[in-house]
């Protein structure tokens, strides 16, 4: 089985489909900013300061690292992103918009009523969110819960 537990620089993840360049992945980390502050601007609520400072570590992880496929969300060899500050999720919402989980055009329903969109991840109804967020804190006992079965079921999903 190959090890996955390390990146080269310069290369991507064995299932991460977009390989950006570094020059790439500033300018998806700009645009992810962008969605940000339209979102939260178009919302007239929302914490844009946590999703800012984030957009370069998920621009990284969405566009290099994780090993995904937003044509099967559920796919058990995936890797798993576990955001445990859930104020952040606009960022989130960005980079699964851009990678393909959903229509860019739903950003513009952060927030609403009905939409799938809402101020924190809810994995029921947001495909490519792994984890309902809502206390801060509960991110890293959930992750040790997400090892354990990986090492349980024999995969190497990180």
């Amino acid at each position: 089985m190959p090890n996955h537990s390390e990146v080269p620089p310069g290369s991507a993840s064995p299932g991460n489909k977009f390989n950006l360049s570094t020059a790439e992945l500033k300018e998806m980390a700009k645009k992810l900013r962008r969605h940000v502050i339209t979102m939260t601007a178009t919302a007239g609520s929302g914490h844009p300061g946590g999703s800012l400072s984030a957009a370069d570590a998920i621009a990284t992880l969405y566009f290099k690292v994780l090993r995904h496929n937003p044509e099967n969300p559920q796919w058990s060899d995936r890797d798993r992103f576990i955001l445990s500050k859930g104020h952040a999720a606009p960022i989130l919402y960005a980079a699964l918009a851009e990678t393909g989980y959903f229509p860019v055009a739903e950003l513009a329903t952060l927030r609403k009523l009905d939409s799938r969109l809402q101020g924190h991840a809810d994995r029921k109804f947001t495909p490519g969110v792994e984890m309902s967020a809502g206390s801060l804190g509960m991110g890293l006992s959930f992750a040790i819960g997400v090892v354990l079965a990986a090492r349980l079921d024999s995969k190497t999903y990180r």
